[in-house]
C-alpha cells in the first residue's frame, strides 16, 4: 500500500544572516505571482539595503522546484557565491543581494505572530498557500480550538478580486450545513491589509491522518467516501463558493463507536484566491486532485463549479480506497498532464473488494469532459443509499454454511450491493455472515388432508387394543 506524507506544517523561508535585517525571516509564497525581493516597500521581502534595487530579484515555483531570477538589478544577485541571472534554489542555498546575505530554508517552520486576532490566540502555522497563512488558534471566550486564515502583510487582494473574496465570505458566513463548518467571524482591516476567516473545529486535517486512514479496513474508508459524497451534494446548495477540494480542506473528528466524522471548510482563503486568480495548479496540495479544466492557464470563473467539485471529491475518494493518487506519482507538470489526458484504472481493478457501483461512480466523476460527470442527487443518492444499512435489514441468526446450494439460498451480494434505481425503494440487505441453511419446506395443506385417515385409523387401533388388554387383566384378577 502506498502512503503519501504531506509536510503541511512547513514552508520555504528566506532568513537574513547578514545585513540590517539580520535575524528576520520571510515566507516564500507558493503561488502564481513570484515572491519579490528588493528595497521597495511594495515587495514581499523588503530589505533595508542601499545597494539593493527597488525590485532586485524574485523567487517562484516551477515544476516542483524553486527558482530565483535577477530582475535587472544594478549590483546583481549571487547564488551560492556565483553571480546568476537565474538559478535553482536548494535547501540552505545562500543569496547575496547588496550587503544582505540570506539563506533559503526549503522546509522551515515560520512562527506565527505572537498576538491575538479577534479573541483568537495564534498557536502555530499549519501551512501557507498562495500568500495566505492557515493557523491553529485557540479562542478563550468559547474555550475551543479554531482555525484562522490570514493574508500575510501586504498580500491581501485589491480591486475586483477583493470584492469577490468579500462576497464569498459573506455568503459563507450565512451557511448552515451539517457537513460544512460555517465561519465564526470575518473582518477586513485596511490598516494591515489582512483578511481574516475564523472557523470552528480547528484540528487535524484529512491529510494529517492519511497514513493511518490508509491502514484501516476498507469498510472504514468506504464510510469516509460516503461522507465525501454527501458533502458533494451539500455544496450543490451553495454554488457561489463550490470549489475544488484537497485533503487539507477536510477536518476529521474521531467519535467513539462512530468511526471518523468528516467536515469540510465552508470557505478556505487559499482555495478561494487560487480559484479566482487561476493559481491553483501552482499549489502542491491540489496537484493530485485538480480537474483538467483547472490544470492549465484559463478563466476559472467560466467553469461549472459543481463539476470541478465532483472531480476533486472523486480523486480524493479514489486515493482513500486504493491507497494511491488517481494519477500516480511524478513531477507536478507530469501529474497535471495526466489529469488532462489520462483516465485512471477502475478502483475495483486495483482492489477487487471495492464495490462495483462505487468504482463506476468514481470513474464517471473523473471524466475529462465536465458535462459527463455525475453531480446531481439523482445520480449519487442511489450509491450513497447502498453504503448505509437499511432500516429493513433482515437479521437471520446462525452461521454461514458454505455447503448451501446456490439455488436454495437467498441471493445476496457480499461486496457489491445491488445498484438501486432512483425510482425504486432499496431492497432489504442481508449480511452473508448471518445467513443460515434454509428451513425444511413445510407440507402443503392438501398433503396433510390426504394423510389424516391413516393417523385416525392408527389412533383408533391403539385405543381398541389398550381397552382389550385392560379387560383381560381385570377379568384375570377376579
Amino acid at each position: 500500500m502506498l502512503v503519501i506524507e504531506y509536510n503541511t506544517g512547513t514552508m520555504p523561508v528566506l532568513r537574513v544572516r547578514k545585513g540590517k535585517n539580520e535575524g528576520e525571516a520571510y515566507a516564500v509564497f507558493s503561488r502564481k505571482d513570484p515572491t519579490v525581493l528588493g528595497r521597495g516597500e511594495d515587495t514581499e521581502v523588503c530589505l533595508d539595503d542601499n545597494r539593493c534595487s527597488r525590485k532586485h530579484a524574485h523567487i517562484m515555483p516551477a515544476s516542483g522546484n524553486w527558482l530565483i531570477q535577477d530582475l535587472g538589478s544594478s549590483n546583481g544577485t549571487l547564488l551560492n557565491g556565483e553571480k546568476v541571472d537565474q538559478g535553482r534554489l536548494q535547501d540552505q542555498a545562500t543569496i547575496q543581494i547588496g550587503n544582505s546575505l540570506l539563506v533559503f530554508e526549503e522546509k522551515e517552520n515560520l512562527p506565527p505572530p505572537r498576538r491575538e486576532i479577534y479573541g483568537a490566540r495564534l498557536l502555530e502555522t499549519e501551512r501557507e498557500e498562495g500568500g495566505v497563512f492557515v493557523y491553529h488558534a485557540y479562542q478563550a471566550a468559547l474555550d475551543r480550538a479554531v482555525r484562522v486564515d490570514l493574508f500575510a502583510g501586504g498580500q491581501a487582494p485589491t480591486g475586483e478580486l477583493l470584492d469577490q473574496v468579500q462576497d464569498a465570505v459573506k455568503s459563507a458566513a450565512r451557511l448552515k450545513q451539517d457537513h460544512i463548518n460555517a465561519i465564526v467571524s470575518s473582518e477586513f482591516s485596511d490598516t494591515n491589509k489582512s483578511y481574516l476567516v475564523l472557523k470552528s473545529h480547528g484540528g487535524p486535517s484529512l491529510g494529517d491522518g492519511l497514513a493511518e486512514i490508509l491502514s484501516e479496513p476498507l469498510a472504514a474508508r468506504l464510510d469516509l467516501v460516503r461522507q465525501l459524497l454527501l458533502i458533494t451534494l451539500a455544496r450543490q446548495e451553495i454554488p457561489g463558493i463550490c470549489l475544488p477540494m484537497n485533503l487539507t480542506q477536510f477536518q476529521v473528528q474521531a467519535e467513539s463507536g462512530a468511526g471518523r466524522i468528516l467536515s469540510a471548510a465552508a470557505l478556505e482563503l487559499p482555495t478561494l484566491l487560487g480559484f479566482l486568480d487561476g493559481s491553483l495548479r501552482h499549489l502542491p496540495a491540489y496537484t493530485n486532485y485538480l480537474p483538467p479544466e483547472l490544470s492549465e492557464d484559463g478563466e476559472s470563473g467560466s467553469v461549472q463549479r459543481e463539476k470541478t467539485l465532483a472531480y476533486s471529491i472523486a480523486a480524493i475518494s479514489y486515493h482513500l480506497l486504493t491507497g494511491a493518487p488517481a494519477m500516480g506519482q511524478g513531477e507536478t507538470r507530469e501529474i497535471l498532464e495526466k489529469h488532462r489526458e489520462l483516465k485512471p484504472a477502475p478502483a475495483n481493478l486495483i482492489d477487487s473488494n471495492i464495490p462495483e457501483d462505487v468504482s463506476d461512480l468514481l470513474g464517471r466523476m473523473l471524466e475529462k469532459n465536465p458535462a459527463e460527470r455525475p453531480s446531481d442527487p439523482e445520480e449519487i443518492d442511489p450509491v450513497i443509499s447502498n453504503f448505509e444499512p437499511s432500516a429493513e435489514v433482515v437479521e437471520i441468526q446462525g452461521d454461514y454454511q458454505p455447503e448451501i446450494e446456490l439455488a436454495d439460498r437467498p441471493q445476496v451480494s457480499v461486496t457489491q450491493p445491488p445498484l438501486a434505481r432512483s425510482d425504486q425503494e432499496p431492497k432489504p440487505a442481508i449480511s452473508r455472515a448471518r445467513v443460515e441453511s434454509p428451513l425444511p419446506a413445510r407440507s402443503s395443506m392438501l398433503k396433510n388432508l390426504v394423510s389424516l385417515p391413516f393417523w385416525a385409523a392408527l389412533w383408533a387401533a391403539l385405543f381398541y387394543g389398550s381397552s382389550k388388554v385392560a379387560e383381560l387383566l381385570f377379568t384375570g384378577a377376579q
